[in-house]
């Protein structure tokens, strides 16, 4: 899994809690722990301005991500560009656009609140 990129999907605790996805390569991978450099999008609710509900980070960071926290992990392609996240909404569901594999869900609206 080192030096794959992927989407980690992390688990919710609590109602009202926002989803939060993390996209990037490996860089490590144990029993417990993932450290992934990448970009983390989140899914923001209420009034929105803007086209979209998801928010990316403007700048790549590295993180360190117990195991336990992770609800699942995604293998991405290796053209996978984090310089340029490309998300869609297609019916109730959004996902990241993808080039050489089936586009990755985000999550649908009813997760998002």
């Amino acid at each position: 899994m080192v030096g794959k990129f992927v989407k980690i999907r992390f688990k919710r605790y609590f109602s009202g809690q926002s989803l939060w996805i993390f996209v990037g390569k490996v860089m490590e991978f144990s029993e417990n722990w993932i450290k992934v450099e990448g970009k983390g999008l989140v899914f923001t609710t209420g009034q929105v301005s803007v086209k979209s509900p998801i928010e990316v980070d403007d700048g790549i960071r590295t993180l360190l991500i117990p195991r336990e926290n992770i609800a699942h992990i995604r293998e991405l392609p290796n053209s996978f560009d984090l310089t340029n996240i490309q998300t869609e909404r297609r019916g109730l569901r959004y996902y990241i656009v993808l080039e050489d594999a089936p586009d990755a869900s985000l999550g649908e609206i009813g997760e998002i609140a």
